[in-house]
């Protein structure tokens, strides 16, 4: 890195005067570039005007304007300049006016060259160091702003960190997270989660088109769920939407469900989209992720209901029996240890018997020390019939052909106990994690049943709920699953496959233009036209001329 340089400008109405300054010191040992002179002020300011000046050495004696007025002027025009002012005599208010002006220093004449130099060589020193913090102060400001900049993202990949166990959330690590992240959280507080499900588009938009509105839904979801409350609005590495409240106030549910719903409404008013909310409790940050997936599994569920606000624990109706409503409330808010659904049926879809096995002894370990009642039971046997039943539904599979016998039953006659129940646990998933281990794990058979279709139905329109329909899923929950698998939209894998047909017919036949769109699913001529040659750059009489392989 090149040493900084100085310039100097001496200003003297005496040439003697200036060139025992110019010449008579040896300034070879200062880091000084350049010496302009100057025999009054007007010439002073013209050399202001070309040059950098970091120090200014005047007289004060000098024709029309003295050292004093220069000195104003300089601060005007040139504040980061240095002035040491040079007088024949001692006069005191000319002292008190160059203090008064913030002169650098004040010499008598006739002045002695050495103490003039150490006088330059201070000022140039004290310039230097404030050049140094104005550097580390723009370099600072630069990286704070790239900060501000990134902290949203940064945000966002902590959340993601927090739901997928990336990193440990034991207050001592998540404290300075908080701070570095300026999340206004601490141990004590907790975080609301809502979750937001794109149901539908009512545009076909493109995979880069879509994201664009997810961005969009981003930031209104922040506007109307969030308003004025701490809070960021964060999408999971599955894609899906979360809004995450922190410190909500007691009965913040409430509130939030009509917030939802105006959001709900606006979504499909403005943004051409069809959503739902899935309101989770407020609970503290090592509990997050299994609210979460709670609500994950909520949306996964719920299949004929769309554009609707649901709540993980909604209050009680009028006609729910107060029994009920305390079991629904043992289950969640006052609850003994809960299974974590949503991780055990992942890793039954992954063929993890051994660490299934795990999970299940550490269940019902921690069960053995809580105080729970036959009501506990029933729901946790029920909730892991449903949620093998409903992953065996989604990868098309026979619950009834691989529990011969409906061997499933016997968990009810299990219920008597903890360990009888455990051991049952641990024979029904196991059988289902093995089962599933067994099949071919690349591409998963919903997703071919899904292509499947999509080629054998080119010729008519499709709806995305038409598809997830045929295999029994929620289409919010299917467009993530192919796009994750895929890497594609199930809008922008249609579109592709319509045309790879059409430029195939194109070539191969002598099917009018109009006939062709109309076997691939389009009755609007003029858009397959504009797709056809935003696809392919051509149109598809061009197409068809350069590639047609049969006579006319």
């Amino acid at each position: 890195m090149e040493e900084a340089t100085y310039n100097l400008l001496v200003v003297d109405d005496e040439e003697i005067a200036i060139r025992g300054i110019e010449h008579g010191i040896d300034w070879s040992t200062l880091p000084v570039a350049n010496i302009f002179t100057a025999y009054d002020a007007e010439e002073a300011r013209q050399v202001f005007k070309d040059h950098k000046v970091h120090v200014l050495i005047s007289d004060i004696d000098m024709p029309k304007e003295n050292g004093i007025q220069l000195l104003a002027w300089v601060n005007e025009h040139s504040p980061e300049t240095e002035t040491i002012i040079l007088t024949g005599h001692a006069d005191f208010i000319f002292a008190q006016q160059a203090v008064q002006l913030d002169s650098f220093d004040y010499l008598l004449k006739p002045i002695d060259h050495d103490v003039l130099k150490g006088s330059v060589e201070k000022a140039i020193n004290t310039i230097a160091e404030r050049e140094r913090d104005d550097s580390f102060r723009k370099t600072y400001e630069y990286y704070y702003d790239q900060w501000n900049r990134q902290l949203p993202l940064l945000v966002e990949r902590f959340w993601q960190d927090v739901l997928n166990q990336r990193i440990q959330t034991s207050a001592p690590q998540l404290a300075p997270m908080y701070s570095l992240y300026d999340i206004q959280l601490d141990a004590d507080k907790k975080v609301l989660p809502v979750l937001i499900s794109v149901e539908e588009w009512k545009k076909d938009w493109s995979t880069h088109d879509e994201e664009i509105m997810t961005y969009a839904l981003k930031n209104a979801a922040a506007e109307m769920l969030l308003k004025d409350r701490a809070g960021h609005i964060i999408q999971d590495t599955n894609g899906m939407l979360f809004a995450l409240l922190y410190s909500p106030d007691e009965g913040q549910e409430e509130l939030l469900a009509g917030l939802a719903a105006e959001y709900v409404d606006k979504c499909a008013q403005y943004l051409y989209a069809v959503v739902s909310c899935y309101i989770g409790e407020a609970v503290h940050v090592p509990s997050l992720r299994a609210c979460v997936q709670q609500l994950a599994e909520m949306e996964r569920s719920t299949l004929g209901q769309t554009g609707s606000v649901f709540r993980l624990n909604p209050p009680m109706q009028p006609g729910n029996s107060p029994a009920r409503h305390n079991a629904n409330k043992q289950h969640g808010r006052f609850a003994a240890p809960v299974p974590n659904y949503q991780e055990w049926s992942t890793l039954v879809e992954q063929g993890k018997a051994s660490e299934l096995q795990l999970r299940i002894e550490e269940l019902f370990d921690r069960l053995s020390a809580s105080q729970i009642d036959h009501a506990y039971i029933v729901n946790y046997y029920f909730s892991v019939v449903h949620m093998i039943f409903q992953l065996f539904q989604r990868r098309t599979v026979s619950a009834h052909e691989l529990y011969k016998g409906e061997e499933w039953k016997a968990g009810e006659s299990a219920m008597k106990s903890l360990s009888a129940m455990k051991g049952w646990t641990i024979r029904f998933i196991g059988t289902a994690a093995e089962f599933l281990g067994a099949q071919e794990k690349e591409v998963s058979h919903t997703i071919a049943r899904v292509q499947q279709y999509i080629n054998a139905n080119l010729h008519q329109e499709m709806s995305r709920e038409d598809i997830a329909e045929h295999v029994y899923l929620n289409p919010a929950y299917l467009s993530r699953l192919f796009r994750k698998e895929t890497g594609l939209s199930l809008t922008d894998y249609t579109a592709s496959l319509r045309i790879q047909k059409a430029k195939l017919e194109l070539s191969d036949t002598n099917h009018r233009v109009c006939d062709v769109a109309l076997s691939v699913g389009y009755s609007n001529f003029s858009h397959f036209t504009k797709l056809f040659k935003k696809t392919t750059g051509l149109t598809p009489q061009e197409y068809r001329k350069k590639h047609q392989r049969i006579l006319e």
